[in-house]
């Protein structure tokens, strides 16, 4: 059994803590080439250099740094192609795309009349397995919708995302299927600050777990920006953390607000993951038993599963004595808070309820997700309804319905044309959220990045024979930049939205729409959702 002490940065906002993670099989490889340790499990003790990466003959060079740990690579690449050990051709296909705009950013800076550039990471697991932190479906959306706002912002012409210099390389930093390797990635990503051609910030980030989190706070000690596009749990916080999606208390706001149009709702019954290392599915069940707790009668009828996201503490997706209590409550909305790769198994449970019910009636499942992508006929056949709390709604917004956010057709256009007017991606690309949402994260990025080197430019002209300031982004400005106001917001195909400096928000988004969705035939007869908007304060402290 190995003991592992992992020191938090001094700038966290709690102060200095010691975290002591006590795990049975976990090994440190020691990685001569790359300089740094790798956390794995389920490898056998090493102490020799670890060999490069296939395809490479260093496990460092120009444009890349990977280290080998078991089936995949961990690591970032700027101008070297690479799949990090992903056997997906659709995801290896987006990440060669991005790698040949790097190139070409690159060789047309030292052309006559070149255009400067600078870096901004996604960082994120870029291989999946099963139970892994993010689906092979999830990776290949994410990666589309940062290459969408690459190759916008590197389109040579002036657009709601400013001048159009400098340009941008994306650096794509995979940190392990399980994201164990969070840490020796960000350290490597610290060094890329400086240079020329700068790391400005860091986009992507996965999803809600301590993993995280940890690497917001280890990024704000390294005083780089960090721009999570789909975390959601009320404790991702981090000092430079920003985010594009809502927390969870928002999404409960907006399903509240909904539901609170329906008087005659008022059964409930809370399903949750019983997860302890899963900080979505954890503070989501908080916010359902705040705000609906009392109304729905929530703390007499709940009950908790077995999520599939690893860890778990018991056999996952046990559904069958949930479904014998809701039968006996036979409530008006089921909450659900957890994943949504378990919610299909729990449809699919809830299509048995007859068994138990001599008058199966239409069910409605609340829940709040960036986007679901259960299947309709799926929900028809269990008599099942979604009303989905979201970041996105891809279907309405596609057709230019109401609520449609300003800057969604431009994106929808450049991201489903065919080449080479457009990137040739497909609709259901869309319907996850995630290219929206990580598209949203790295325009964040980029639209600082401008404002900073505008501001610094406008600053040069005024100086007269003062010696001229560098005009090029840094991390530090940027983080300054992000923050704007209600007439000054970031240009999000989501919805404009902007980040407060003050009053302190924890950085969440202002402004953001959070639509109510609704899936599967129960839901028609309801009524249709309205978008809300995160307020000045979303936590409301």
């Amino acid at each position: 059994m190995d003991v592992i002490t992992v020191e938090d940065p001094p700038s966290t906002p709690k102060g200095r803590r010691v975290l002591t993670y006590v795990a049975t099989g976990l090994l440190v490889i020691a990685a001569a080439a790359g300089g740094y340790a790798v956390l794995h499990r389920d490898e056998p003790v090493r102490t020799d250099a670890v060999p490069p990466c296939p395809g490479l003959e260093a496990s460092a060079g120009d444009g890349f740094s990977l280290t080998s740990v078991g089936a995949e690579c961990v690591g970032w690449i700027v101008e070297r192609d690479h799949s990090f050990g992903s056997s997906d051709p659709a995801v290896n296909g987006v990440i060669s795309r991005i790698v040949a705009e790097n190139v070409r950013v690159r060789d047309q800076s030292s052309a006559p009349g070149g255009k400067p550039y600078v870096r901004i990471a996604v960082f994120m697991p870029m291989t999946a397995a099963t139970g892994s932190a993010l689906a092979d479906v999830e990776i290949l959306h994410s990666l589309q919708g940062a290459y969408a706002a690459q190759r916008q912002a590197n389109a040579g012409k002036a657009s709601e995302l400013g001048d159009p210099t400098p340009l941008f390389q994306l650096v794509l930093a995979n940190e392990g299927t399980d994201q164990g390797a969070w840490s020796p990635v960000v350290e490597e990503l610290g060094k890329l600050k400086e240079g020329p051609h700068p790391l400005v910030a860091v986009t992507g980030m996965s999803i809600s777990v301590p993993q995280t989190r940890m690497a917001g706070d280890r990024l704000s000690a390294l005083r780089i920006p960090a721009v999570g596009a789909v975390i959601t749990a009320d404790d991702m916080v981090a000092p430079w953390l920003f985010k594009i999606s809502p927390p969870n208390q928002q999404y409960t706001a907006s399903l509240a607000a909904y539901l609170g149009r329906l008087p005659d709702a008022r059964d409930g019954y809370l399903v949750w993951d019983r997860s302890p290392d899963d900080n979505y599915v954890q503070k989501l069940r908080d916010n359902f038993i705040a705000a609906f707790g009392t109304t729905y009668h929530l703390n007499d009828h709940n009950h908790a599963f077995n999520g599939s996201k690893p860890p778990t503490p018991g056999t996952p997706q046990l559904f069958s004595d949930i479904v014998r209590n809701i039968c006996s409550v036979d409530p008006d909305v089921v909450f659900y808070s957890g994943r949504d790769r378990d919610l299909p198994a729990f449809v699919d449970a809830l299509g048995t309820r007859g068994q138990c019910q001599k008058k199966v009636r239409p069910l409605m499942i609340a829940t709040g997700a960036t986007g679901l992508t259960i299947a309709l006929g799926q929900l028809d056949g269990a008599r099942v309804g979604v009303l989905d709390a979201s970041s996105t709604d891809p279907v309405t917004w596609g057709s230019d319905g109401p609520g449609t956010p300003a800057f969604y057709p431009a994106f929808h256009r450049l991201f489903t044309s065919p080449e080479p007017a457009g990137l040739g991606f497909t609709e259901e690309d869309l319907a996850s959220g995630y290219a929206i949402m990580h598209r949203d994260a790295v325009v964040a990025a980029v639209w600082a990045a401008r404002r900073d080197a505008a501001a610094k430019s406008q600053r040069n002209a005024t100086r007269g024979s003062a010696p001229a300031i560098s005009e090029t982004p840094t991390a530090e400005d940027v983080r300054n930049a992000l923050f704007g106001s209600s007439s000054d917001r970031i240009p999000a195909a989501s919805g404009p939205m902007y980040f407060q400096e003050q009053p302190n928000n924890d950085l969440w988004p202002v402004g953001k729409p959070v639509p109510v969705i609704r899936l599967g035939k129960a839901a028609a007869d309801w009524p249709t959702g309205y978008s809300w908007t995160t307020p000045l304060i979303p936590n409301g402290t």
